[in-house]
């Protein structure tokens, strides 16, 4: 059962005082807009399908509104924060959990390894540092079992748009190892102070096993070969990288359509790509 939040994290006037207690004002540059609705931050814990016996971290923990609804449903919950100002706002959020561990860092330079395996990753991302936390958990995927994040809502969106002119290079890399679903859009007016654009929920399950067969490194660079020339057929983009009759070679071997563009390419005729790019010698 998801229990009920104590009512003054999810109240921003409260919210506020307690920032203004702590002489925190709150800085736009490190996205700090804290969930204060309490149905969203139960359906991220239920999302989260925290165990009572595992380990989950979260990236961000700001004021502690999540940290506080996600603490009494796992072991611990090691609560992630950068901004030194807010480290005793979080102390007094937080007092009533002993299973929280609270840890003055950034999360993009935190060793996951060290805080376990199989963890639970979950937060609020601010928007400028979204695309290094899931590189990050591709990364250090060993570590993880399964993300909930809120993230940008045109960002959610393009990490499970299908092949086409949506599709983006961390998405598809994503999917190579992670089923990715957006599932729910979240308006901007759940946050205190609100964004200027809305938010979505995504949640990340590792899979058992990848759903390519290439090398990490090869398929990386066949992503970057494919985006980087996105607008460009599948030959001129390749041409950027190997000699004529190697492309006219490699297209031939894994038959690929050299007019097609790489963003519409499925993710096993990438993995194909990714193969034969790497059997060249990785000149990619």
């Amino acid at each position: 059962m998801i229990r009920r939040m104590p009512d003054k994290l999810t109240s921003p006037s409260v919210l506020r005082d307690v920032l203004a207690r702590h002489g925190v004002r709150l800085r736009v540059e490190l996205g700090q807009h804290f969930l204060v609705d309490e149905n969203v931050l139960r359906r991220i814990v239920e999302l989260a399908e925290p165990r009572p016996d595992e380990t989950a971290v979260e990236v961000g923990a700001g004021a502690g509104t999540l940290t506080a609804a996600l603490a009494p449903h796992v072991r611990e919950l090691v609560a992630v924060e950068v901004d030194r100002r807010l480290l005793p706002v979080l102390g007094e959020t937080t007092a009533p959990y002993s299973n929280v561990r609270v840890l003055p860092a950034d999360f993009r330079e935190v060793a996951l390894l060290l805080l376990g395996k199989d963890l639970l990753i979950v937060g609020n991302l601010p928007y400028g540092i979204t695309s290094d936390v899931l590189l990050k958990l591709l990364r250090e995927r060993e570590a993880v079992d399964r993300a909930v994040l809120m993230v940008q809502r045109e960002v959610g969106e393009k990490l499970v748009a299908p092949p086409g002119p949506e599709a983006s290079r961390l998405g598809v890399h994503l999917r190579a190892y992670f089923a990715v679903e957006l599932v729910r859009k979240v308006p901007r007016t759940v946050f205190f102070p609100p964004p200027e654009v809305d938010s979505a929920l995504i949640r990340l399950r590792k899979l058992p096993q990848p759903r390519i067969t290439a090398p990490e490194d090869a398929f990386e660079r066949a992503l970057a070969l494919i985006f980087s020339g996105r607008r460009k057929t599948l030959r001129r983009a390749l041409l950027a990288a190997l000699p004529a009759d190697a492309v006219d070679r490699i297209l031939a071997a894994t038959d690929l359509d050299p007019q097609v563009r790489g963003e519409a390419l499925p993710l096993e005729a990438l993995d194909r790509l990714a193969r034969a790019l790497d059997g060249w010698g990785g000149e990619a």
